[in-house]
């Protein structure tokens, strides 16, 4: 069950490389406005509108960096309860109905920052001024100073749904599901044997720190975010601080699953062999 589970995590994270590797992406605070700018030589023979494709597909997997886990700890709190007698397909559905709810709510968001065609004009021109360079490129992108070229939209509404809901639900949930576990852990008796509870809390750990890790990893870029959309402030070329945070996170994740499968295949050849022989 849990190898489905992390299975499904090393899926995303697999994606998410794939289409960055695809397209390279950076991001621009200027004039009152945030860009999304999409990199790559294959811009010049893509269509725009796959481009535009690849673009939403990517920031709605990027959110899932972290609405993903609380799959891992609501798989692992329904294994230690052991009053629930579920199916494995039906402890994955519940597993996963949080992250769906998250990225549900990520995808209706990401619309909000496809331009309209006078707003993309500004994009580019913002683009170009602070990259220096007129080369292709695709972008995306809301404003607080030109809402009016865009239909009326702001990036308040992108702040608010795209970042701080996902993000507050997904550590409200974490927080709630952790100290379950932790409590189901801590209880004596013979409800699990000891190497079962060895390895439970293995996995209790390497979701503590794909919890911690990804709050203090992107806590900066989360950080200059808001302050880049609520303050309207010219970030230039500093705005890549936020990149680099941003994608460096699925390299720790990985790296810490890595850690799990690790150890658990260790303890599994650790383990005694028992053969019978028949005489």
């Amino acid at each position: 069950l849990f190898q489905i589970a992390i299975s499904l995590f090393s899926m995303h994270g697999f994606l998410l490389c794939t289409f960055i590797g695809i397209m390279n992406y950076g991001h621009v605070f200027r004039e009152g406005t945030f860009i999304i700018v999409g990199i790559s030589p294959l811009v010049s023979f893509l269509p725009k509108s796959l481009s535009l494709m690849i673009t939403r597909i990517v920031m709605v997997l990027s959110p899932m960096i972290w609405t993903l886990i609380p799959a891992m700890s609501t798989l692992q709190l329904l294994t230690l309860s052991r009053k629930f007698h579920w199916s494995v397909s039906k402890q994955l559905l519940i597993s996963f109905l949080f992250p769906c709810f998250c990225s549900t709510i990520v995808a209706t968001t990401v619309e909000e920052l496809v331009p309209s065609v006078s707003f993309e004009k500004i994009l580019i021109r913002i683009t170009g001024e602070v990259y220096e360079m007129d080369g292709d490129f695709i972008t995306v992108g809301g404003t607080m100073r030109y809402p009016q070229l865009n239909h009326d939209r702001t990036l308040v509404f992108f702040a608010v749904f795209y970042a701080i809901v996902p993000y507050a639900f997904t550590y409200a949930a974490l927080g709630i599901l952790m100290y379950q576990i932790r409590n189901r852990l801590s209880l004596g008796g013979a409800e699990i044997s000891e190497r079962t509870k060895t390895m439970q809390r293995a996995f209790f750990v390497m979701q503590l720190l794909q919890s911690v890790l990804p709050l203090v990893i992107l806590s900066s870029p989360f950080s200059v975010f808001l302050y880049g959309v609520f303050t309207q402030s010219d970030l230039g070329l500093s705005a890549l601080w936020f990149t680099c945070f941003l994608w460096v996170c699925p390299s720790v994740q990985a790296i810490v699953q890595l850690r799990y499968v690790r150890q658990a295949a260790k303890n599994k050849s650790a383990q005694p062999t028992i053969r019978l022989v028949s005489l």
